[in-house]
This record gives structure tokens, sequence and C-alpha cells, in this order.
């Protein structure tokens, strides 16, 4: 058995699960601001955000972050390579986007709306900006 090609589907197979979830926390965020005055709404958005970020979105983080240091220690030498050390600085930037989602998630449980409509749907796009950066510096290797 390939042990590298293993972990490396399993690798990306939770970083797609991973981004999901980081892709539908903050649309989850736009529902729930334009919902503040339904009640029903509002609880059922709680729920949907609390099960998908806690059940779904950091699990699937953690798996990717253990499957991505087997990767690693099949290949050490990318750990050496310019390439991959900007691929962790942005993977660490991506960890503080999940953190501040965990921030809101716990401010808007208790209805601290502290962000508008507008401002959720802007910062529901910064993932896809570290989504293309990690995979064009995993795929080209470049520098």
């Amino acid at each position: 058995m390939n042990w590298y090609l293993t972990f490396k589907a399993l690798h990306l197979i939770a970083m797609v699960a991973w981004f999901a979830g980081l892709f539908y926390m903050f649309r989850l965020f736009v529902y729930h601001v334009e919902s503040k005055d339904k009640p029903d709404v509002v609880a059922t958005l709680k729920v949907m955000s609390h099960k998908l970020f806690y059940y779904i979105t950091t699990p699937a983080m953690f798996a990717t972050f253990i499957l991505g240091f087997c990767l690693l220690m099949q290949v050490p030498q990318h750990m050496k390579a310019k390439w991959f050390l900007f691929k962790f600085l942005f993977l660490m930037g991506l960890i503080i986007y999940h953190y501040f989602i965990g921030i809101t998630l716990a401010k808007f449980k208790n209805d601290e709306l502290f962000l508008t409509s507008k401002q959720c749907r802007i910062i529901n796009e910064i993932p896809v900006l570290f989504l293309v950066v990690i995979i064009l510096l995993a795929v080209f290797k470049p520098l």
C-alpha cells in the first residue's frame, strides 16, 4: 500500500470538508443578521451554525493538519522548502480565520450581532483567497 497517496487523498478529503464549513459559516451569519427579528429562524440558524462549526468544520481542520503531518513524515524535506514555509504561513492565517469564526459564533449565540450583513458577506470571501494561494503553492511548489 502506498501510504503517501493514502495520506494525500485523506488530507484532501479533510481539507474539502474543512473549507466547506469555512465557506458556509459566514453565510449562516448573514442569514442570522438578516433574520434577527424572526426568533424561530434565528434559533434554527444558531443550531445549524453550532453543529457545522463543532461537528464538521473543526474536526475537519484537525484531520487536515494530522493528515498533513503524516504527509510531511513521508517527505520531510518539504519542511525546508520555501514554498512550504509560505503555505504554512497561509495555513496559520486560515487558523486565525477559523478562530474568528468561533468568536463570531459565540457572540451571535448570545445575540451580540456585532457585524452587519454586508460585513459578513465580505468576510465570507476570505477563505477563497487562502484556498487559491495554498493550492497554488502546493501544486506548483514555486520558489
